[in-house]
Parts: C-alpha cells; sequence; structure tokens
C-alpha cells in the first residue's frame, strides 16, 4: 500500500507539459459523465415505466 501512495504522490508532484495528456484526461472525464448520466437517466426511466 505504500509503494502505491508514494506511487501516486510522484505522479501528482511531477509536472504535465504536454497538452495531449491534459486533452485526453479531460475527453475520459466527460465520456465517464456523460455514460454515468446515461446510466442514471435509463435505470430511472426504466424503474418508472415499471411503477407505472
Amino acid at each position: 500500500m505504500e509503494t502505491a501512495l508514494d506511487d501516486l504522490a510522484r505522479i501528482l508532484t511531477a509536472p504535465r507539459t504536454d497538452w495531449r495528456g491534459r486533452l485526453s484526461i479531460v475527453a475520459l472525464q466527460l465520456a465517464g459523465n456523460v455514460a454515468t448520466g446515461l446510466a442514471i437517466g435509463l435505470g430511472i426511466a426504466v424503474g418508472l415505466a415499471l411503477a407505472g
């Protein structure tokens, strides 16, 4: 566990110089948020369809 925390600290303190890396991180977060929103929306729709 300590090595994982050490690696995480090293990654977070390392300077990021490339804009492609930042853009890909933002794109992955956006895609994850969209997928989560769709899953929640579909779950609510199925729940309402079954209830009503």
